[in-house]
């Protein structure tokens, strides 16, 4: 399965210290992979169904499963702000 990240998933990874960018990186490998056993990942419910989070440390990954067998990175962050910011995000995008 190909991985497509936004522009502040890519921002954020590059940004992360290399033991949490090694983390996160082996992470989606193994969840593109389908190696997904092991891995902490959920739906989201609510306004956000049809989005998943996975979970490496103290931060989450939403992220999505998109036609022609992609996994799109939607948004990553700490858990303290990962979903509100996400949520307003979509928010915005629909008003648009």
């Amino acid at each position: 399965m190909r991985i497509s990240a936004s522009e502040q998933v890519q921002l954020w990874l590059r940004g992360l210290p290399p033991e949490a960018k090694r983390r996160a990186r082996r992470q989606l490998k193994a969840l593109a992979d389908g190696r997904s056993r092991g891995l902490d990942v959920k739906p989201l419910r609510r306004e956000l169904e049809g989005f998943y989070r996975l979970r490496v440390g103290d931060f989450r990954i939403v992220y999505h499963l998109e036609a022609g067998d992609c996994l799109r990175l939607d948004y990553a962050d700490i858990r303290e702000v990962v979903y509100d910011v996400f949520r307003t995000l979509r928010a915005l995008r629909e008003i648009r």
